[in-house]
């Protein structure tokens, strides 16, 4: 098949959108990926059947201005292009990631053409634009953000997400005749390769966050919990690798609290130089707030962090809790800087408990199957083209 892909994000960053990419052209699928520039140095697609068109803005997480900016810019850019591809050369599918879920109808000339479309949503919308307004976005917003929603969803042939929480959600929300499969955000395991390390290179007291850093993603309660364990373990440091809109807040608060010198800030890299950075950690931190957001979200850190090794730290938010159990990560309570501080505590003292549940870990991620994930996705999206 011919197959268009739209996504408002880095392929080099986003490892979502690289993973489906590489699964349906190694499949023998034909994709042309448009994205936007990338925030990091540029790399080649894995196969020569992904041909990557990008707009020339790049993703910048700040106010409600510059979000409109991008996905009015980027629809007004993908509708054009995948529209005067199509009637060139006819795409059979066109594969959308949200956000935002109104990219679909950059699809209408295909799809009155004959093509399906396939909706992937990684994000609830209504209820991210809820957490970004602290729980009280103002009310013609929330109700746009719905509206947005349902009616992207009448254009979607298939829908793909990315927890059973959201398939639930999901389902409850889509057409009676439009299938819903999740297919979770689980490191690609020929990529995300644990690096060669020395021995003891674990024996220090470094803690690791990989992702956005936006208040709903909790970076700040970390931040907070080194300031409080800062006499307690001299030695503690935190490596920050992500960029967004709290990123400047972030890196103020920790010198405010006098723990400047402890917490390392790096920018966005290419997904294949994560286990470099993250593998030699003691241990990895998803520290999501729980609000109507939170609540949903399955953390693509957690997998990351599980598939190279480390003990995890994360909040006790549903969706998490639903995966995996206390065997495995060690929860804390969401939004509690001292119960993260006790969290990091427990490990930083009992490094062999933690290694051990960390083994589970790795024994449940083992279970849930990336392979499987890859061979849902590629099954739906071929079905939704049987089925036109």
């Amino acid at each position: 098949m011919r197959i268009a892909m739209l996504a408002l994000s880095d392929f080099e960053t986003d490892s979502r959108v690289r993973r489906a990419a590489d699964a349906l052209a190694e499949r023998g699928h034909q994709v042309d990926l448009f994205c936007v520039a990338s925030k990091v140095a540029t790399s080649e697609p894995r196969y020569p059947s992904v041909n990557i068109s990008r707009l020339g803005i790049s993703r910048r997480r700040a106010g409600t201005s510059r979000y409109a900016f991008e996905f009015v810019a980027f629809f007004l850019w993908a509708l054009a292009h995948v529209t005067a591809r199509h009637l060139r050369r006819r795409y059979d599918v066109v594969y959308v990631h949200n956000m935002p879920n109104f990219l679909v109808f950059a699809a209408l000339v295909p799809k009155m053409g004959g093509a399906s479309v396939v909706l992937d949503v990684h994000d609830p919308a209504p209820e991210l634009v809820a957490s970004i307004h602290g729980g009280h976005p103002p009310g013609w917003l929330l109700r746009l953000a719905r509206v947005e929603e349902r009616v992207s969803l009448s254009i979607a042939n298939a829908v793909i997400t990315v927890n059973e929480s959201m398939r639930r959600r999901m389902v409850a929300l889509c057409p009676t005749r439009v299938p819903v499969a999740v297919v979770m955000n689980l490191p690609d395991p020929t990529r995300f390769v644990p690096p060669p390390m020395s021995p003891g290179s674990r024996n220090g007291h470094h803690l690791v966050y990989s992702g956005n850093i936006a208040y709903r993603n909790g970076v700040d309660l970390v931040v907070r919990a080194v300031g409080q364990l800062a006499d307690e373990f001299p030695s503690l440091r935190l490596r920050v690798i992500g960029d967004g809109e709290a990123a400047s807040a972030v890196s103020a608060l920790a010198r405010d609290l006098g723990v400047g010198e402890r917490v390392e800030f790096l920018h966005w890299v290419p997904y294949e130089q994560l286990p470099r950075l993250v593998a030699d950690a003691t241990a990895g931190i998803s520290p999501q707030r729980e609000d109507i957001f939170g609540s949903l979200v399955f953390s693509m850190k957690v997998p990351d962090y599980v598939s190279l090794g480390l003990p995890v730290i994360c909040s006790a938010i549903p969706t998490m809790r639903h995966y995996f159990t206390d065997d495995e990560l060690l929860f804390f309570e969401p939004g509690s800087t001292d119960d993260l501080a006790a969290a990091i505590r427990k490990v930083l003292t009992d490094p062999a408990a933690a290694q051990e549940r960390a083994a589970r870990a790795r024994q449940k991620l083992e279970r849930l199957d990336p392979s499987a994930q890859e061979e849902t996705l590629i099954s739906t999206v071929e079905a939704s083209r049987r089925s036109r």
